[in-house]
């Protein structure tokens, strides 16, 4: 969710400084539609699995590191584009800390609560349609990688993780490059 509000917000900045937004359609993408469709369709059963499991599963492990590394994938075959190496450092952070914690994005019962203060906090229940899983901090594997960064939104409260920060920062640097009315260098491993 905060990835397509960080990218609206970088559109509608991009609008308001008359940046050139046809620029994003002539970016040469790699890679195809059946690749994109392929990591659609997994991010779609994820999308399932997060909102129907009970509870921690080996499916949502599986589904998991297989949408991950078929994002990754599309990512490094599209490495010349402006944030693709901070989009994939980010995919790899988020991704590591959940499969670290068994397939769920862990967030301690304080920065739940900071985020649903109108919500009961109960430790190691799964919150609503999320992909989160609330742990005490002693249990967090990889703790400094989770939801542990409180964000104040006008519209709402949220945590992000180190790889969420990198995620909005890709964007950003996508989004400015690409609508950018001079040419600028696209920098490339």
């Amino acid at each position: 969710m905060v990835l397509a509000e960080a990218v609206i917000f970088w559109i509608v900045l991009a609008v308001l400084l008359r940046r050139d937004l046809s620029g994003i359609a002539r970016c040469s993408f790699r890679g195809g539609w059946k690749l994109a469709g392929l990591v659609a369709a997994l991010f779609a059963a994820q999308a399932l699995v997060i909102v129907y499991a009970p509870g921690q599963s080996l499916v949502q492990v599986l589904i998991l590191a297989l949408s991950q590394a078929a994002l990754l994938v599309l990512v490094a075959i599209n490495r010349h584009l402006p944030g693709a190496i901070l989009f994939a450092l980010g995919t790899l952070l988020n991704t590591t800390v959940m499969l670290a914690n068994g397939g769920w994005m862990p967030i301690t019962p304080q920065m739940y609560h900071f985020v649903h203060p109108e919500r009961p906090v109960e430790a190691y229940a799964r919150p609503p349609s999320s992909k989160g899983i609330i742990l005490p901090e002693s249990e967090t594997r990889l703790y400094p990688l989770s939801d542990i960064v409180p964000v104040t939104l006008p519209w709402r409260r949220t945590a992000l993780s180190i790889g969420d920060l990198l995620l909005i920062a890709s964007t950003a640097q996508f989004i400015l490059h690409a609508t950018s009315k001079r040419q600028l260098p696209i920098w490339t491993m």
